[in-house]
C-alpha cells in the first residue's frame, strides 16, 4: 500500500466519513472556508478570501507556526481557529470548503481525505506527482457530492476561453491538427539560485527542487501550459517522448535535481501532435524565437497564434491580412476562479476546472516527465488511470 493510501486510511480510522456534503447553513449563508497551507500562495488566496462578503474563513492550517500566526492576523476580521495537523480541520463540521495550497507532494492526500469527509474541495495544481495518487483523489471525487476545483486558473481566462470556442465551435482554422507551444525565459547569473522564470533571482522552498516532492518541472511548473494545450486540442494524450535535464550551471540527468529545460512530443487521441518545449536557458534579446508563454495552433483552414494577452488568426494561404484580438483587461483569474468555485457550490455543479481537467493536466505532465526520465515513449494507458 502506498503512502497517500496509509494516510487516507488512517483519517478515516479517526472519523467516520462522510455520505454528504458538509451543509451550508442558508443559501446566503457565507461559506465557511478552512485554510490547508499559508505559505506564500496559500496566503495569495487568504489574502483576497477574507475581502469577500460571501466568505468566511473558519480556520487555517500549516504545519510552520509563523505561518499560522500571519494568517490568522490577515484573517482577523474572521477569527479563524489555528490547527497544525489538517486532519483536525477536516473534523470540524463548520467548515463546508478547504482550499489546499501546500506542497505537491501532498495535494492529492489532502484532497482525498477532505473529499471523504465531505468538503468542497479548491486545491492548487498540481492535483498529484504520481498516477497512483491521482486514481486516489478520482476515487475520493467520484463517491463525493463536494465540489473539487483544480487551480488550472488560465481556464477562467475569457480570453482563453475565446480562443477555444474559434478553434471547436466556429471552425475558424478548419480541422486543428498541430500545437507548438513553448515555455521560454532567461537564466540567472551563475551564483544565484535558479529563477523561475522572471529573470531575477527569487527564493524556492526547500521541496521545490527535490523532485519526489515537487514532481520536477513538467509537474511543478509546465502542467499550467500543458493543461491549455490539452483544451485547444479538445483531447487528451494518447503518447509522448521527449529529453531533459538540468543544463546550468552543469549538467546534471533528469531525475536528480528539478530541471532548467525539456521538450516533449505529444500525440493526442484526436491524432493532433503537440510540441511543447521549456527551456530556463533563452536570451532576452533573441528576437527570431520570442521569449516567454505562447501557442500556435495549426489548422487545415489557417493558424491561430496566442498568448496571454492576445491572439491572432492567420488565414493559411495569405488571402485576407492576419486579425487580432487583444485580451480583455482588468481580470484578475484568482479572483474568477474563487467566483467559479463558489457558484459551482451554490448552484452544484461542476466548476470549469473539473476533477476530469485535474487528472488529465497532472497525468499528461507525469507522462511527459517519465517519457524524459526513462528515455523511451510512453503511453495513456500504462499509466493505470481511467478518466
Amino acid at each position: 500500500m502506498n503512502s497517500s493510501s496509509i494516510v487516507r486510511r488512517r483519517f478515516l480510522q479517526g472519523v467516520a466519513a462522510a455520505t454528504a456534503v458538509t451543509s451550508v447553513r442558508a443559501q446566503d449563508d457565507p461559506l465557511r472556508f478552512g485554510m490547508i497551507g499559508v505559505g506564500k500562495r496559500g496566503t495569495a488566496h487568504l489574502g483576497q478570501l477574507v475581502e469577500r462578503s460571501d466568505i468566511t474563513v473558519q480556520a487555517v492550517c500549516d504545519i510552520d507556526s509563523a505561518a499560522r500566526d500571519a494568517a490568522q492576523s490577515a484573517a482577523q476580521g474572521d477569527n479563524p481557529r489555528s490547527y497544525s495537523d489538517y486532519r483536525e480541520l477536516l473534523r470540524q463540521s463548520d467548515v463546508d470548503a478547504v482550499l489546499i495550497a501546500t506542497p505537491c507532494y501532498l495535494h492529492a492526500e489532502m484532497a482525498a481525505a477532505a473529499l471523504d469527509a465531505g468538503k468542497h474541495v479548491f486545491c492548487e495544481k498540481p492535483l498529484a506527482i504520481s498516477a497512483d495518487q491521482v486514481q486516489l483523489v478520482l476515487n475520493a471525487a467520484r463517491n463525493s457530492k463536494a465540489v473539487f476545483q483544480i487551480g488550472q486558473q488560465s481556464r477562467n481566462s475569457p480570453h482563453m476561453q475565446d480562443v477555444v470556442r474559434q478553434i471547436h465551435e466556429t471552425g475558424l482554422i478548419g480541422t486543428p491538427l498541430v500545437i507548438k507551444a513553448q515555455r521560454h525565459s532567461t537564466p540567472s547569473r551563475p551564483g544565484t539560485r535558479r529563477e523561475g522564470g522572471t529573470g531575477q533571482q527569487r527564493r524556492f522552498p526547500g521541496w521545490y527542487n527535490d523532485v519526489k516532492l515537487s514532481g520536477d518541472l513538467i509537474v511543478e511548473n509546465a502542467i499550467h501550459n500543458l493543461d491549455v494545450c490539452n483544451w485547444l486540442t479538445g483531447s487528451r494524450p494518447v503518447s509522448v517522448y521527449g529529453h531533459g535535464k538540468r543544463y546550468l550551471p552543469e549538467p546534471m540527468p533528469a531525475g536528480t535535481v528539478m530541471m532548467d529545460g525539456f521538450s516533449v512530443e505529444y500525440i493526442y487521441r484526436n491524432d493532433m501532435h503537440l510540441d511543447y518545449s521549456q527551456l530556463y536557458l533563452h536570451p532576452r534579446a533573441l528576437k527570431k524565437l520570442p521569449n516567454g508563454m505562447w501557442f500556435v495552433v495549426y489548422g487545415e483552414k489557417g493558424t491561430i497564434e496566442l498568448d496571454y494577452s492576445s491572439w491572432t488568426f492567420y488565414d493559411i494561404y495569405g488571402d485576407s491580412a492576419p486579425v487580432e484580438h487583444q485580451a480583455p483587461e482588468g481580470i484578475d483569474l484568482t479572483e474568477a476562479a474563487h467566483n467559479d468555485f463558489v457558484r459551482a457550490i451554490r448552484e452544484n455543479h461542476r466548476p470549469v476546472a473539473d476533477i476530469d481537467v485535474a487528472a488529465t493536466a497532472a497525468l499528461t505532465s507525469i507522462m511527459g516527465r517519465e517519457a524524459i526520465y526513462q528515455r523511451r515513449m510512453v503511453t495513456w494507458d500504462e499509466m493505470g488511470v481511467s478518466i
